[in-house]
Formats: C-alpha cells, structure tokens, sequence
C-alpha cells in the first residue's frame, strides 16, 4: 500500500517518450503536467534538448535523481528495453500507456508477459499497458493524456475502458461533480481492481467508489475486498461483459438459471456494491452518494410546484423499496399556516407553480422537523417566474440543519443545465426526471440497509468436513447413494428407502405407511418428471406396482439408453415448496440458489442468489427476497412456514459446497418447508460430479 501512495502522489515524474510536436501522446503528458504538477518533471526522449522550456534527458538513467514515476509513452516493442532500464535505476513505478500489448494478440501477449517478468524482477508496479494514465486531483497531478482535469471532489474513479473513462470526465465536468481520483487501468497486466478498491478505501478525500470494469481478476478475493471497503464508504459498479455468448447446456435448474450476469449481480448485491444498470445511472449514483448520506428509512416526502411530478415520483417510490410519508397532524397544520389556501398540505406538498423561493424555503423548513420524515425529494418544473439558484440556495442552507436525505428533482434539461453549478455548490443532487430520482434513492437506502446489517463481520456456519465418497467426474449419483451422503451430513431428508423392484417396493411402502410417491433411479435419468419418472399420492399396493410397471415402461420408451437400478419409495411430505440448488461458477465459485419448486422453477424463475459461504442473516435476507416470500409468513389466514429452519438449511447446503468442490452441481428439488417450529424436509435431491 505504501507503494502506490507513492505511485499515485510523486515528487518527480519522468516521461519516457516526451514529444515535443504538438498533438502527439507525449507533448499531450508533458503539456498536462507543466499545467498542474507542482514536482519535477523529467522528460526523456534522445533526439530533443528542451521540451516546453523543460530540459531533456536521453534515457532515464541519466536523470539527476530517481524518479518517484515513469510515463511511459514509445512504441510497444520498445517498452520491455525502458522498463528494465527503469528497474535498474531503481524508479519502481510506471504508467504505460503504450497500447499493441496483450490486447492485439500474438506478439503483443509476449510483450506483456515480458513486462511481468521484469515487474517479478525489479519489484515494479504498473499500470497498464494500453491505457489513459491517471489524475490525482487533490495533489494536481495529470500523469495522463486525457483533456480536462476535473474539479476537486470526493468521488475516486477508475475504469478499465479509457473511452468511458473521457466520458466520465466530461459528464464530471458538465455537472460540476468533482473527483479525487481519475485512473485508467487498461490491460491490468499488474495493478487492478483489487489494488485500486484498496487503495481508495483508505484514501481519506474519497468518500466514493466508482468503477467501470469488463473482467474481475479474482471474484471471491474481489467480493472479501468489496465487503470490507463497502463497510466504510460506497462502491458503485457499472459491469459491462456479464453475458456468455454460447453458454455450455447445463443439467440443474440452478445451472440454466443462474446465468453470468444474475451471478454476477448476486454477489455485487451480497457484499454491498451498488450496482448501475447502465451509464446514466452510473452518473446519478455517483452524485447521489458524493453529495449526500444514504437515507436512515424509506419514508419519503415530497415538496413540489406541480401534481404531475408528484404524482410520478409516487408511483415510482414502491418499486425502489421507498414509500410516501405520512405526515404529521402537526407538520400539515403548521404548512396551511405558511402556504397559499389552494397549496395541498398532504403527502406530496404541492407548493403551486407560481412559488418562488420563499415558498419552498418556507415548505421545506417545517417538512424537515417532521419525524415521520427520512428523505425528501425537492420538486420543480421551471415556470416563468421561478426561482431555481435561489431554491437551490435556500434548500441548500436549510439542508445542513438536518440529517435527512434530501435530493432534487427539477425537470427538463436547459434551465437545471444552467444552474448545475448551484446544485454542486450546495451539495444537492439533481435529477432530471421521476424515475431516475427515485430509483437512486432506492439504491441509496437498500446499501444503508446493507451497511446497517453488515458494520461487523457476522459468525458463519462451520464447514462440513470433505466428503470422500463423491468422485469427481463421475455424473450423477444414484439417489440412494446421495442419501447416504446427505444423511451422513446430517442434512434433515424425508423418510425414503430404495427398492429394487415393484415386489420389494411393496415392503418399502408398507413400512413407511401409505400413501407415498415413487421415484426411478437411473444415472441416465436427470429430469424425472419429464419422462415419467416420478409418481406421488400412491395410496396402497396395487397402485404402488401399477406405478413401478408404468414407470419402467415409460421411462425406457423417453431414454432408451437408461439402465434403471431401482425405485426409491418416500413418505408424502406436505408444505410449502422450494428449492435449493448450487451452480460452481468461473468467477465466483461456489453460488447457492432459493427459488419456487417443484416443476414450475423455470418457468416462474421466482429466485434469489447468494455466493457461499454466507452468514444466517444473509440467508433469512436470501429468503426475503422472494415472490413467494408472504405465502411463507402465512398468506390469507394460512400458518406460517419454518423460515429460521430453511435459513439454516441454506448456510448448511453453502458449507457443504464448500467443503465437496469436486460437485458441479446440486439440486434439492422439491425441499418442504413445513409449520413454523417443525423444520424443513429434502424430497429429492440430484447431485451432478
């Protein structure tokens, strides 16, 4: 870490390329840095002796002192030579932005391998290659060629696309948001989203995170980094690539369910990222959390000059997990006080479309002292007489009295654009639109539900010891020896036997007691419902070998390569369906899914990922955040269903995964939730090595 404070906040700079033609990549760094850098710039290039008034050194080993940073700018073939000149000499920090490395193939992967070579050897860091350099805007240092240098502010920046990155700069400057930090990462042949996610965490002038990346190096040691950062400030992601072009065919509902980009968002959610569905909302998150905290409850007020917006910004509050505030008796009698007779009182207050500042200033004073206030949205459309600085103003100055969330939604587009410098001025984040201004508030309040539930690292579940009858490799596991395996685990199954044939079926049944359902063992069988595998509410013998005979018929006629070992016989289990599921995926690992179950699991896809291991909290949370969720609470008069049970099943089956690496794939599909207080029972389970 040491390191890149230094790498970041040099006190000398050398630039390995310096240009003194105008329009080239190394007159732009040179030009940029004479403009903000207060250190000592070196520029090194062979065939020049002055550089915008700056003396020139032929290679960095003739420079005076050791530079704290090398930009590297000259063409990519000639990189290898400079950098292990640079570790010779002892300057341990580069910025390549030389592009032609792994991005085009061939030979550009040797060179960047080389680079990792010579980093290993020397001890360097870079960033890069074939990126845009960096700008730390609190020490005024450009060390890229990027155009604009943002204001100061708390937002720390970085991007693996130098393209969005210029974009981001623009919109920056545009809305008057400011930035600690601007970092291009581009090939991320050494320093990456984990060292940048740390370093900014501890950087005391970013209050923000935000990151644009198209690959993670290392998913489950970006999800720990994440979750200890996000503890202490805000991390907003906009992720592009998160689909799988040709996704190989998978055997579990959890597999064809659990796609790339669901993974991806379950595990951002899991630990506290912010995620942005797209680049306007990466924009609007970024202000949101730059300007203000994230609101204590989803309790909103709305203060505005027109019943339109209003209207939309309350539709919109459910979907955002927001609601609309009640307000006081009190709150609404000290508003007619203030207001015009025709200005409605009630939850929006609609101040009218001829209110100047006063009226808001007036509105907002009394709206802020109400209790049964968390958020309140700022509202306007612009008329002829309003008043928008002014508003602004006044609703700046009253917002430093109070702890709520206050953010503006003042609509259009040419009048706000000319008054963004007052809304950056006083800390308000505007927005142009209903949705958008809900929809960041949404995200604002579910990461300070997240941090209030996640300020302290919670105990887990101990992992299961590995399990040595499970061989990888070898498909699907026969039922019977899957429940061997998951009653060894202790994992609470419904009484079942395996039965041969329909004869010693028979005996099975009559033990258990009638009725009860039949199911065909067959490593060649996945899906058993789907080829007449399964039959359920047998009620005596005659039935029972009906079935089997059916069943064998059936069965063989759908797969006609199927060997089928027996049947295994179960009691009927009534409750309330779902299912339990793991997919391993590249990035993440191991991922556990809750949905509906039973047959119409892909066809409803009501579910929820979690990455293991998680906690009970994260578990009962998973739980929550399904459809089905209230039928589980007890729905229209029927008893609830044993949640804490199923929650522990949850962080039981994510050890397990844990603990057997060598399984693909799991499904426990149908698991009974039963009456609250009498557990949870596995029906069937399928489990692919």
């Amino acid at each position: 870490m040491d390191q890149l404070k230094q790498f970041f906040a040099p006190k000398s700079i050398a630039v390995i390329g310096a240009s003194a033609v105008a329009g080239k990549v190394g007159n732009d760094v040179i030009m940029n840095l004479k403009s903000t850098y207060r250190g000592i710039i070196f520029p090194v290039n062979p065939k020049e002796v002055e550089i915008e008034g700056i003396k020139v050194y032929p290679s960095i080993s003739k420079t005076p002192t050791v530079p704290d940073l090398a930009i590297v700018v000259i063409p990519a073939e000639f990189v290898p030579t400079v950098v292990e000149e640079c570790g010779k000499c002892g300057c341990r920090n580069l910025v390549i932005i030389s592009a032609g490395f792994k991005e085009v193939g061939g030979t550009g992967v040797e060179l960047e391998n080389k680079l990792l070579e010579l980093k290993k050897k020397y001890k360097l860091r870079i960033l890069g290659p074939n990126c845009l350099g960096y700008i730390n805007v609190g020490q005024k240092t450009n060390a890229s060629f990027a155009e604009a240098f943002p204001k100061f502010g708390n937002v720390g920046f970085f991007s693996q696309s130098g393209a969005l990155g210029t974009a981001v700069l623009d919109t920056a400057e545009a809305q008057k948001l400011g930035l600690s930090h601007f970092i291009s990462v581009g090939n991320k042949s050494d320093i990456n989203e984990l060292d940048l996610l740390a370093y900014l965490g501890e950087d005391q002038k970013t209050k923000v995170i935000l990151a644009y990346l198209e690959s993670i190096t290392d998913g489950v040691q970006f999800m720990e980094l994440a979750k200890k950062v996000g503890r202490k400030k805000p991390i907003v992601v906009l992720k592009s690539g998160k689909t799988e072009a040709g996704m190989k065919a998978v055997s579990s509902h959890t597999g064809s369910l659990a796609g790339s980009a669901v993974v991806y968002s379950a595990a951002f959610k899991q630990v506290g990222i912010i995620e942005a569905e797209d680049a306007m909302d990466f924009f609007d998150l970024a202000e949101g959390f730059a300007y203000q905290n994230y609101p204590s409850g989803n309790r909103v007020a709305i203060l505005t000059n027109a019943g339109g917006p209003g209207i939309l910004l309350t539709d919109y509050l459910p979907n955002y997990g927001m609601k609309l505030a009640e307000l006081s008796a009190k709150t609404q009698a000290e508003l007619k006080a203030v207001l015009p007779a025709a200005c409605n009182v009630h939850n929006p207050v609609d101040v009218l479309g001829d209110a100047l500042a006063d009226r808001y200033e007036k509105a907002f004073k009394i709206l802020i002292k109400d209790k049964n206030v968390d958020t309140i949205i700022v509202a306007l459309t612009p008329q002829r007489m309003t008043q928008i600085p002014e508003t602004t103003t006044a609703i700046g100055k009253l917002k430093l009295k109070t702890d709520k969330t206050v953010v503006c939604c003042f609509m259009g587009e040419l009048e706000t654009i000319k008054n963004y410098q007052f809304f950056a001025d006083n800390k308000l984040p505007q927005f142009n639109y209903p949705q958008e201004t809900v929809k960041v508030l949404g995200k604002m309040y579910e990461y300070g539900q997240w941090h209030k539930n996640n300020a302290a690292s919670a105990s887990k579940v101990n992992p299961l010891k590995l399990n040595l009858q499970l061989k990888p490799g070898t498909g699907l596991v026969t039922a019977d020896l899957a429940r061997q395996v998951l009653l060894q685990d202790k994992f609470p199954l419904h009484r079942a036997e395996f039965a041969k044939d329909a004869t010693a079926g028979a005996g099975v049944a009559k033990a258990i007691g009638y009725p009860v359902a039949v199911q065909v063992v067959s490593k060649q069988v996945v899906h058993k419902s789907d080829v007449g595998g399964v039959k359920i509410g047998i009620s005596n013998e005659e039935e029972l070998i009906k079935a089997i005979t059916e069943m064998n018929k059936k069965v063989v006629q759908k797969v006609p390569d199927a060997k089928i070992a027996g049947f295994m016989i179960g009691e009927m289990v009534k409750g309330q369906e779902v299912i339990v599921g793991l997919k391993r995926d590249s990035q993440f690992g191991a991922v556990v899914m809750l949905g509906l179950g039973g047959i119409y699991t892909e066809v409803f896809k009501d579910v929820s990922f979690k990455v293991a291991p998680f906690t009970l909290s994260e578990a009962q949370a998973m739980i929550r955040e399904l459809k089905i969720y209230p039928l589980l609470t007890g729905a229209r008069g029927q008893k609830s269903a044993d949640i804490e049970a199923l929650a522990e099943l949850l962080a039981r089956f994510g050890n397990f995964a844990l603990a057997n690496p060598a399984i693909k794939e799991i499904d426990f599909n149908p698991v009974m939730v039963l009456e609250k207080g009498k557990g949870v029972k596995i029906v069937d389970n399928r489990i692919m090595m």
